[in-house]
């Protein structure tokens, strides 16, 4: 068996790999720690969000007929604002599940892709008493910044939803 030497500078970046990969994950997480750490009528999810992001984030939600914009639109558009009702309204509660991403380093960028499985609790007291399920995939350009990874952009593919009704109790 050969045994590999490798010098200080090898494992310095070797561990500043992994560090960045787990920082990296950290914020992929962030996401839907934002999105179920606010639940119901609670549309704080800018709390979390706003470590998640670069200033200038963008998303693409067009797969699930949502926002193509900065995060801040996507914010309103699940959440909804003093005006208007979010596309999360007809929910009580939700929990999103995420694989490992899995992410590719180019100095101080960064790709990620992270598969996802969200399941959502519909309003019995707005007529739609189901549990709707999705699974897709998370595709996001990350930056190095003075703050820690963040994301740029993040497009959402969808592989399928189902409305699930929920049997009706006495």
């Amino acid at each position: 068996m050969q045994s590999e030497e490798f010098s200080r500078a090898d494992v310095a970046n070797m561990m500043q790999g992994l560090l960045d990969r787990q920082a990296i994950q950290d914020v992929i997480s962030c996401y839907s720690l934002g999105q179920d750490s606010h639940q119901g009528e609670d549309s704080a999810i800018l709390q979390q969000w706003e470590e998640t992001f670069s200033e200038t984030g963008t998303v693409d939600y067009s797969a699930a007929g949502g926002t193509v914009g900065s995060y801040r639109d996507l914010a309103k558009w699940m959440r909804g604002d003093e005006n208007t009702k979010g596309s999360m309204s007809g929910f009580s509660n939700w929990q999103h599940m995420l694989s490992l991403p899995l992410v590719s380093i180019a100095g101080d960028t960064a790709h990620a892709r992270t598969d996802f499985f969200a399941t959502h609790r519909g309003r019995a007291d707005q007529g739609w008493n189901v549990h709707y399920n999705a699974t897709g995939a998370f595709h996001d350009d990350l930056v190095r910044t003075p703050k820690g990874w963040r994301i740029q952009f993040r497009r959402l593919e969808v592989y399928f939803g189902d409305p699930l009704e929920i049997a009706k109790t006495a």
